[in-house]
């Protein structure tokens, strides 16, 4: 089995993404113009990167992802990162695809100083529940009826990183074609 290409979200990704995310009734609905922050240059203290996930020619999945910066000087600096969306195309899942996207996101994130590492996620959307937890981020709470279409409590997930640990807690190893977007 082959193995996806991960890089960074373009433009012309957008119909592949939106299709994935219709696909996907797990996944939030966003229109095109959501994405667009994504794709702009970044604006500190907000950065933020989005994905996607090709095999064999085909755009199959996404991630996006925010980044908030404390400012220099903060007195608890913390950097959070969020898990925004992340959809993989029913018919490609069960291949690791959501894992080496997971694996960017963390991976861009660490590279940005991320000591924070949040998500939400559907009650019963067990199979990303379990791939965030082998990931070392663990469920912190609920938030009752976030979700509409169905109404649908979010799980909400979390991991801390501390500026004294060695090696991030997630495996880097995975490079992500044409490099990380540039903030």
């Amino acid at each position: 089995m082959n193995a996806a290409a991960i890089r960074p979200m373009q433009p012309a990704d957008l119909d592949a993404v939106l299709a994935i995310a219709a696909a996907s009734p797990e996944t939030a609905r966003w229109q095109r113009t959501d994405y667009a922050p994504y794709l702009a240059p970044p604006e500190p203290p907000l950065l933020r990167a989005a994905f996607v996930a090709v095999l064999s020619g085909r755009v199959v999945g996404f991630a996006a992802t925010s980044l908030l910066i404390d400012p220099p000087g903060a007195e608890k600096p913390e950097n959070r990162c969020e898990l925004d969306s992340m959809a993989v195309d029913p018919h490609a899942r069960r291949r690791r695809i959501g894992s080496a996207l997971l694996e960017a996101v963390l991976h861009w994130a660490a590279t940005h100083d991320c000591r924070r590492f949040i998500l939400e996620v559907r009650a019963s959307n067990i199979p990303a529940i379990r791939l965030y937890e082998r990931y070392g981020i663990r469920q912190e709470g609920l938030r009752p009826r976030y979700y509409a279409e169905p109404v649908e409590d979010a799980v909400l997930m979390g991991s801390h990183y501390s500026r004294d640990q060695q090696a991030a807690p997630f495996s880097t190893a995975k490079p992500v074609e044409g490099g990380l977007p540039r903030c």
